[in-house]
């Protein structure tokens, strides 16, 4: 299964979880050559949003192969809100 960011997915313990994005974790990366040692990929996932995004403090990270095991069925796409700013007229 292929987990990708900006979506809801249903998780076993923890109902609906917005997963915001896969990050690679290296040992070792070169900025020359744009290359590295992986050390190991992360979901960071949250179960506390609002319609812009996580909601501060809430954001967790787990092992890719851990959250595939707790993770169900991809729910929905997440299409975050635009902030809307009011202008002086």
């Amino acid at each position: 299964m292929r987990v990708t960011g900006n979506t809801v997915y249903e998780h076993d313990s923890q109902g609906e979880v917005l997963v915001i994005d896969i990050h690679h974790v290296f040992d070792e990366y070169d900025l020359e050559t744009g290359s590295g040692e992986l050390h190991s990929r992360v979901v960071r996932y949250t179960s506390n949003w609002d319609g812009y995004g996580p909601m501060p403090g809430s954001i967790q990270v787990t092992p890719t192969d851990d959250f595939r095991e707790q993770v169900g069925d991809q729910l929905r796409t997440f299409e975050p809100l635009e902030p809307q700013t009011k202008t002086d007229e």
